[in-house]
């Protein structure tokens, strides 16, 4: 699923309720399938898309800040908002019971010249052994909820990056204005021969005062079974490795983001 949301309006008026209802944004457009979702005002734009193993976004601020106090001490609007969310059903055949796989990401992308700029990819498996359970945790993360049934999902790469104005900070890695966003994730996943488990992968970027992030040619995923495995997925899709083996590859494992909540500043 890819998603974008923009907005133009006031930030007193999106304040009232959860900026990710639609009503909050002039612009929101949500696509199932590998079409491009985009939506432009007056104040900014972005666009996303999604296929399997590969996730694109990017977002782009016209427009400050429109609270000047807000400015001064906190993340403020009109946003830019984009968000890429690919989710498959694998299994692990040729072995018998539990072993691990390889998984690995490279996270590319641009900053703008000025600050306002956020980005996160997080890579999460759902495997419970509980079948329905498992769906239903799924199913939320690909709408975008909160609540019990995301519990099952667990983080297994992340990052969260952003270009800060002077004067503050964040709670993510903070980035200089123009900056390169991502790296290469690698890690492992712990499954039981036999038995289905899911993988999500997800993109995000936000943009606000004039910030800006373009992240079109990525995130793209692959996956490596160990010696004498297959995997197989519900999609068909082959994921050819992104990176060498974790051994060799650079390991980034930092704290998880959720679509909702993106972004948290404050003044130094």
């Amino acid at each position: 699923m890819a998603g974008v949301r923009d907005s133009s309006l006031p930030q007193n008026l999106y304040d009232t309720g959860t900026i990710f209802t639609p009503g909050y944004y002039d612009q929101v457009q949500f696509l199932n399938g590998t079409g491009v979702a985009a939506a432009v005002t007056v104040n900014g734009s972005a666009r996303a898309q999604s296929d399997y193993g590969v996730n694109r976004v990017e977002a782009a601020s016209f427009a400050p800040v429109d609270n000047e106090l807000l400015r001064q001490t906190s993340i403020g609007g009109p946003f830019a908002d984009a968000f890429s969310v690919w989710a498959d059903r694998f299994v692990v055949q040729g072995g018998t019971g539990v072993g691990t796989l390889s998984v690995s990401t490279i996270v590319s992308g641009q900053f703008g010249a000025q600050p306002g700029g956020f980005g996160f990819y997080d890579l999460m498996v759902v495997d419970s052994g509980d079948a329905d359970a498992d769906a239903r945790a799924v199913a939320a993360v690909l709408r975008d909820e909160s609540g019990p049934d995301t519990l099952l999902a667990t983080s297994v790469l992340s990052l969260a990056q952003e270009v800060l104005a002077p004067g503050f900070t964040t709670d993510v890695e903070a980035l200089a204005p123009g900056a390169a966003f991502g790296r290469v994730l690698a890690g492992q996943v712990t499954f039981t021969y036999g038995r289905p488990f899911y993988l999500i992968s997800v993109l995000g970027a936000s943009a606000n005062d004039f910030g800006s992030l373009s992240a079109f040619n990525s995130a793209h995923f692959g996956i490596t079974a160990p010696t004498g495995a297959a995997i197989v997925s519900d999609a068909g899709v082959n994921y050819a490795a992104a990176v060498p083996e974790p051994s060799t590859a650079l390991m980034a494992l930092v704290a998880c983001l959720g679509l909702a909540g993106w972004r948290s500043r404050r003044s130094a």
